[in-house]
Order: structure tokens, then sequence, then C-alpha cells
């Protein structure tokens, strides 16, 4: 007969038990948690002091789309949470459905301001030590100028308003779509040309590149003294705007921000993504994803992209041939557009404009770029045909200074915003 160790087997069962008691509360544990977790983040834990801090974010967010004209969305995000109803989201629904009434189709012009990438340090700009000063002085806003001018525009009753929204093409035919607005309000469509930070202007002021943050906000990357990467919000017209916007819901209708214009030529948003044949195939692929990355982030943010040419050849400003014409838009659409995304918006370099049936103009459109926009100072709008022809403003140097009566017709004095130290145009 065996001999058996009864205390051994004794002291195994209960190192068992032991181990099953542990194992079962862990997992009650868990279990507790993450229905605590699920329960908070849905609102269903029924504590007063909780619900009262759900229906405190809910309803800010709702009031933060009532002043950004969402009245249905706001609607919408308060009756989806029942369990936060009171008199006091009872009261905000109510505030959007009237504010919803009260507004009124527009029948006056429309407006369309344009930039270029913003001077950050206006001493490189303009010592005329890299590209020639007058350049930069003529075409280019300073930062400080553009962040002027957004508390002005806000306080003349402009509202930034997504330019798609203004057209509709029925059985071939352009067609001006209604706009609502409240009363006195006007609708402000805005771009910024060139939005490639160009090898060019790296050493002159102006950021290197965009990129997109943890949160999905669009951010500028700038080069400091040491030639480190620098992570800013406010190095250029898209973040800028972004943070105004954010601060001043009533200045975009429904999130609308503008369009950003590129051309292809030096790649995208600072990215060089064509014809730079010595990259290696890891380092164009990074450079491929940052550029999808940046313009799903701008889509997301109320931002349109426009084709604004591969080349941005001089023979734009007037010689250009059908045959210069096919190539340049051919190779946006290869080598552009399927990183950034499809649109109908072409923003022409050099402000460069056709007669309706010019057969250069007839093949922009028929290429699929119905909503044009070349650059006058009356920014007018005509819907003809098959497209929308819209005339842009610039903002720049040139213009406030030797036209000011262009900007303070319609926008504000540029003498409250004009940077002194800007160099004198003769």
């Amino acid at each position: 007969m065996k001999y058996f160790n009864y205390t051994l087997i004794k002291n195994k069962h209960k190192r068992k038990l032991v181990w099953l008691f542990w194992v079962i509360s862990l997992i009650m544990v868990t279990v507790n948690i993450i229905y605590y977790t699920n329960n908070v983040n849905t609102g269903r834990i029924n504590s007063p002091e909780l619900l009262d801090v759900k229906r405190s974010e809910l309803l800010g967010r709702a009031e933060h789309m009532i002043k950004g004209y969402d009245y249905d969305k706001a609607v919408e995000l308060i009756k989806a949470s029942s369990e936060l109803y009171n008199e006091e989201a009872q009261a905000l629904i109510d505030s959007a459905n009237e504010k919803k009434q009260q507004l009124v189709k527009y029948d006056g012009r429309y407006y369309h301001i344009f930039f270029h990438s913003l001077i950050l340090d206006n001493t490189l700009a303009f010592d005329d030590k890299g590209h020639p000063a007058q350049g930069y002085n003529w075409y280019m806003t300073t930062q400080s100028e553009f962040i002027k001018m957004l508390p002005l525009l806000l306080e003349n009753d402009f509202v930034l308003y997504d330019i798609n929204e203004m057209v509709e093409i029925v059985n071939g035919k352009a067609i001006a779509k209604d706009i609502y607005l409240p009363p006195g309000k006007k609708p402000l469509v805005l771009s910024v040309d060139d939005v490639n930070y160009y090898e060019y202007m790296k050493p002159d002021g102006f950021a290197d590149r965009l990129d997109v943050d943890k949160e999905g906000n669009v951010v500028t990357v700038v080069l400091d003294n040491d030639g480190n990467d620098v992570v800013t919000y406010d190095g250029d017209v898209m973040p800028i705007l972004d943070s105004f916007v954010r601060e001043h819901p009533e200045f975009s209708f429904r999130g609308a921000k503008g369009i950003v214009a590129i051309t292809g030529y030096e790649g995208a948003f600072g990215y060089r993504i064509t014809d730079l044949p010595d990259y290696d195939e890891d380092e164009q692929e990074y450079m491929l994803d940052k550029v999808r990355k940046v313009s799903q982030a701008l889509r997301a943010t109320g931002w349109q992209i426009a084709n604004h040419s591969y080349t941005h050849n001089s023979y734009w400003a007037s010689t250009i041939t059908m045959e210069q014409l096919k190539y340049d838009t051919e190779r946006w659409k290869n080598d552009i557009m399927p990183y950034v995304g499809e649109t109908n918006i072409m923003i022409t370099p050099f402000g460069a404009s056709f007669s309706q049936d010019d057969p250069r103009f007839r093949y922009i459109i028929e290429a699929g770029f119905y909503i044009f926009c070349p650059v006058g100072s009356d920014m007018t709008t005509s819907f003809q045909n098959d497209n929308m022809l819209q005339y842009r403003l610039n903002l720049d140097g040139l213009t406030m200074i030797k036209y000011p009566e262009r900007v303070s017709e319609y926008f504000f004095d540029p003498q409250i915003v004009l940077d002194q130290d800007r160099p004198q145009i003769e």
C-alpha cells in the first residue's frame, strides 16, 4: 500500500481555493469597473451630482452649436440624451428653434478675401537677403495683421460661409443656393493661396510645414534658430482662424472656415511629394501619409481644398496654351488630388480669368472645377451656365497701402492693422 501525505494534499487544496478566490474577486472588480465606466460615459449612473456634470457638459456643447448657427444639430444632441433632460435643456431647445425661425434669406453681395501664408518674422521677410522683400511686402500679410483683422471682421457682422453651400448644379446648370443668416449678417468666404511652404521661403520668416496634433487640430511647424521643429498654433492662417472660431463660434456658419489652395510642383503643405526622385521609398511614403493626414484634418475642421494649378507658371498670367493647361491640370489631378481629396474649386494663379466661351475655360469646368475663383477687387459673384464665378480681394500689403479704399469700403480701415515696419511702397 502507498503512503499518502494527507497534510500535503490538504495544503494543495487550500492553495487552490485561495487562488480561485482571488481570480473570482479580480473578475468581479473588473466587471464592476467596466460597468461603472460604461455607465458614467453614457450617463446612466443616477448620481444627481454626476447627472449635473454630464448635463452641464452636454448643454455647453449644444450652446456652442447654437452660437455657430447649427440649431438642428444642437436640438438633436440634447434629445439624444433623454436621461439628462430637464427644464434647462428644454429652454435651450426652445432657444435653438426660436433662433432658427429668426433667420432671413440673404439677398446682398457675397464677399471673398484671400491671403498667402503669413509672415511670422518681419525682420527676415523684409531684409532683402533671400527672396526680394518687395514681393513679400506687396503680396503677403503678416501674422500680427491677420490676427488684428479677425475681430474687426466679426464686429462688422461677417460670417464665414462654405463656398460649396452657395451653389448647386441642377441639370447641368449652376444655381445659387438660398442663404439664410441672422438679420444683418453677411457671408464671407476666405481662401489662402500657395499653402506649400516653398523652399525659397524657408530662410525668410515663414512656417516650415503643417501637421496634426493628437486632438486632430491642424498645427504649424516652425523652425527655431537652431533648426529644431517647434509646434505652434499661430504660424499661419489655418490654426489662427481655428482658434478664433473656437472662441467666437458666431464668426462661422456651421463650422465653415475657408479654402486652402495648393499647387503641386513642390508637393503640398510643406511635404515634397512630387518631382523629387532621390527620395527613398520610406521617406516618400512618410510624406504622402503626412499630406493625407493634414488634408483629412483640414476637411474635418471646416476647411475646403482647392486646385491652385500644378505649376503656378507665369504663363498663367496671360499666355497659357491649351496644351500647357491640360498638362498642368492632369498633373494636379494625378499627383496631388489622390492625397488631398477631390475638389470642385479652382483658384487660379496670378488671378487668371477667362471668358465663358474660351476653350481653356471650358476645359477647366469640364474637368470638374465648376467653382472658379480669380482675383478682382469688386468681389462679384455670378452663376453662368454650368459654373459659379467668384472674384476675390487680396488683403495684402499692396492693397492695404496703395489701395486702402478697397478694404475700407467693405471691411475696415487698413491703417488699424498695418505693421509699421513694412517697407514703403512707391
